[in-house]
This record gives C-alpha cells, structure tokens and sequence, in this order.
C-alpha cells in the first residue's frame, strides 16, 4: 500500500491509501488571529491552515475524536457532507446533529466499526485518550476518543494509532496491547504545561514512553505549534532523536509504503 499523509495544521491531517481511500481527521479550519474559548481559558490560533479545497474532496471516512474548538470547528464542519462516513464520539456528534449533520457511528471506547469502501475493508476502534494528567482537569475536558484504524487489501495491512488528546496513562498503554501500529500519529503540545490546569496532552517526555511502549513503526507528530495552549515546541520532540519520528510541515505532506 502507498500512504500520503497531509498535515493541514493542529489536529487536523488527511491520508490516502494508494490514492483511492481517503481519510481525514478533526477538521479545524478557523483563520490565524480566531480566539476559541475554553471551559476555563481562551486561546488564538497562531499558524493558519494551509490546504486546498480539493484536500476536503471525496472522504470517504471522517474520524472525530471529541467537540474541542481546537479539533472541530464551524468551518471544519462545512466540509463534512450529509451523507459523509462518520466515526465520532458522543460530544463531537451532537455537535455535528447541531449542525444538520445526521448523527451516526459513536464509538464509546473499546468499541469497533467496520466499512467496506470500494476494495477496501477498514476497521475502527475506539481508544481510550485521558485529556488530562489531573485527574480534575481531564474530567472537566470531557471525553475523547483514540483510534486505531486496520486497513486491509487482499494480503496488504496497514494500521494507524491516532492518540487524540491524551496524556500517558497506563490505561490507554494497555488499550493497545495486542496491536501492531504501523503509523502513530500523536497529538503533542503538551497543552497548559506549567499552568494550574496542568499538561492536558502529550509532551515529549511522554511521547519517548509511549514509543518504547507501543513499539510504531513510524511516527508523524501532529498538534503543536498551531495553538497559544499548545506550549511545547517542535524542538522537544526533535530532542528525543529516535529516527522513527518524521515531521511534516503545516501544508506539507509525505509519502510511504507498506507491503
């Protein structure tokens, strides 16, 4: 299988497999300067999304991992056909209920879905993601899904481990015991490190766990940057020099193979 993962900017990415399947994540698309607000604080969006239109054509499945401004928003929203595949969480398909997006396919965590899309069979499981190391905080967050994603071809897999907003906890460790992740693409930032609400994502410290742990073949970092919350920079994750981590500029895309 031939990948093509496009990162747009903060939790927002699209990848295609062999160029037929197409598969895009948490649309936010709110210009530089947009100020969403929080339960408990604001924050601006400091990197704009650069994508085309033709980026948001012909998904043919959207996964959602839970209803943050900072993950989906009213111009995210606008891409998602009617008539769309969705994969959500409860919070994120109100919201799109809201929107006049008929609600379909919640995943609570540990449950799975299965597609047949043209020639291919795609299996989606709901993964515990913790939005928050204080356990008060996390909770005031609300739910967020993960995802591990297998798809098939004939004899040809391919599987991603998209880890939301999560921070390192055994329990979403132990969720991916019996996978084989080809690619890990992990929300990073370390969102409100060092404030009273305390690290509600992954910081590089965590994520260097979670690769020993998990065991990826490669590793796209996504949800850094993009946001004031998010304030670890790309650096930290530069720093833990593994040579499984690639990094895909804003806009940019790469490409790879799995056979």
């Amino acid at each position: 299988m031939k990948i093509k993962f496009k990162w747009i900017g903060g939790a927002t990415f699209i990848f295609s497999i062999d160029g037929e399947l197409k598969i895009a994540v948490d649309p936010v698309l709110c210009p530089k300067g947009t100020d969403p607000g929080f339960y408990w604080f604001k924050s601006e969006r400091i990197e704009e999304p650069v994508y085309s239109e033709s980026d948001f054509e012909d998904i043919d499945l959207w996964l959602l991992t839970h209803d943050h401004e900072d993950h989906l928003d009213a111009e995210g929203i606008s891409k998602i056909s009617t008539d769309a595949r969705i994969v959500a969480n409860g919070n994120a398909a109100s919201l799109l209920e809201k929107k006049g997006v008929p609600r379909q396919n919640v995943l609570a965590w540990g449950e799975t879905k299965k597609f047949g899309i043209r020639s291919y069979k795609v299996e989606v499981e709901a993964i515990p993601a913790i939005h928050g190391i204080n356990p008060i905080s996390a909770f005031m967050a609300g739910n967020v899904n993960g995802y591990f994603v297998e798809i098939s071809k004939g004899n040809e897999k391919f599987s991603i481990y998209i880890t939301g907003d999560t921070v390192y906890k055994k329990r979403v460790v132990k969720a991916l015991d019996k996978h084989k992740i080809d690619l890990m693409v992990p929300n990073m930032g370390a969102a409100k490190k060092g404030s009273w609400i305390m690290t509600l994502t992954l910081d590089s410290g965590m994520l260097e766990k979670m690769i020993f742990k998990l065991k990826p073949i490669k590793v796209i970092p996504v949800h850094y940057g993009t946001f004031s919350h998010y304030v670890e920079p790309k650096e930290s994750i530069v720093e833990i020099n593994d040579n499984r981590i690639e990094f895909v500029e804003v806009g940019g895309s790469v490409g790879f193979s799995y056979y």
